[in-house]
């Protein structure tokens, strides 16, 4: 080898370890909020995501409803017989095998920036080999300051993963009934809702997010059912599960309950009470994890799913590597120019108008602001008269980010 070319590979992956990463994700975690109760409470700022999103309300818990092994099973991507934390003590673990997955991303991308926020502090210090950059303690069910310390990781160009946990809903639900006809408890979800839409609006706010793939993923643990969480009812096991992006179909998937590996409640794991091809399409906790991981090392060529040596539990729900632009199309769509100040030009719709499929831009917070079924392979769209901004252009399943200038 020549020093020539010695030289040329060192640069090459001298760029590869430190160049600046596209793929971002942001994880938001509110701690007990049921499926119906999350669909009652009045949330714009979330529901405002689910244009863009791969979201289900029938995202079925299939382990302990207890808040430590749901969330170490949200972040490591495996289920208690492997990560072992079965309470909120997280007296036995194992994350040296199963780390969380900001460790896992890092020994791709060594250079990730990662933080956490986090108002129940054993997230933080039970949960090691977590692979932080920055942990921030905030009070418990402070909710706002929470909202405040992410704002403040957002403004760090740097910033390649922010977990950001609120714990208000849960707590309303062990003070006075997990419930949807109980008025604090449903009141609890919209304030954290409104915490949301501060944090989404400083992310939109980056200098830096027209040139950047955020994911945004935004889960719950557990439900509850009276005072109460920790068994097998429904109340406790029917969760929500939300991926926002471009790099996600944006569907709403509706599942049966595929059961639970702890279907006799006594922390066994047990395989007898699950319908696992059920499971294989229903996404679930360990998918989280896997999905985050996979969107922070696409450009690896690596899927998480299939790396022998983390094995993993969960399904990455990124679509295939053919690219978001051939879901359900025939072919790709190409925007132009952009950035746009006066007419984007779309073209590449030829299956578009063969099946009567709407183009539509969708503002970042998602409001429909224009839309048109096509009727030739290429139109024309006069942005003048909106406002300066992120736009997300949508043709069935395929979306790309617009920028207004």
């Amino acid at each position: 080898m020549t020093k020539r070319l010695l030289a040329l590979l060192l640069i090459f992956n001298a760029a590869f370890l430190f160049a600046s990463q596209n793929r971002k994700v942001l994880l938001i975690g509110i701690d007990g909020t049921r499926s119906d109760a999350f669909q009652l409470a009045n949330t714009p700022h979330i529901d405002g995501l689910l244009a863009t999103s791969t979201y289900s309300y029938d995202s079925w818990h299939t382990g302990i409803t207890m808040s430590g092994p749901s969330w170490t099973t949200i972040l490591t991507g495996v289920q208690w017989n492997k990560h072992l934390v079965t309470g909120n003590s997280f007296s036995a673990n194992d994350f040296t095998t199963y780390p969380p997955f900001p460790t896992l991303a890092k020994q791709v991308y060594p250079n990730l920036n990662c933080s956490i926020v986090a108002e129940w502090d054993p997230l933080i210090d039970n949960i090691t080999n977590a692979g932080w950059n920055r942990a921030i303690k905030a009070r418990d069910e402070s909710t706002w300051p929470t909202a405040d310390s992410a704002i403040i990781e957002l403004q760090n160009p740097d910033l390649d993963l922010l977990f950001v946990y609120f714990d208000s809903v849960d707590m309303r639900g062990h003070y006075t009934t997990f419930s949807p006809s109980n008025p604090i408890y449903v009141k609890a979800i919209e304030a954290v809702d409104s915490a949301i839409g501060n944090v989404l609006d400083a992310l939109y706010a980056r200098p830096t997010y027209a040139a950047e793939d955020w994911l945004i993923l935004v889960v719950t643990d557990h439900g509850g059912t009276s005072f109460f969480h920790g068994g097998n009812s429904v109340e406790e096991r029917q969760m929500w599960w939300i991926a926002s992006g471009s790099a996600v179909a944006h569907q709403q998937i509706t599942k049966a309950d595929p059961g639970t590996y702890n279907c006799r409640s006594n922390l066994v794991y047990d395989t007898a009470c699950v319908d696992l091809p059920l499971l294989k399409n229903s996404p679930t906790h360990p998918d989280v994890a896997v999905t985050a991981l996979h969107h922070l090392i696409y450009e690896s060529g690596i899927n998480p799913e299939t790396k022998t040596e983390w094995n993993l539990d969960g399904k990455s729900w990124l679509l295939t590597p053919t690219g978001i632009d051939e879901v359900g199309m025939s072919g790709t769509f190409f925007v132009y120019p952009n950035p746009v100040a006066e007419e984007l030009t779309v073209r590449g719709l030829q299956y578009a108008v063969e099946k009567q499929i709407p183009v539509e831009l969708f503002s970042v917070d998602g409001k429909k602001v224009w839309s048109v079924t096509p009727t030739a392979n290429t139109i024309a769209i006069n942005v003048q008269n909106f406002a300066k901004g992120i736009y997300l252009l949508k043709v069935g399943t395929a979306t790309k980010k617009i920028a207004v200038e």
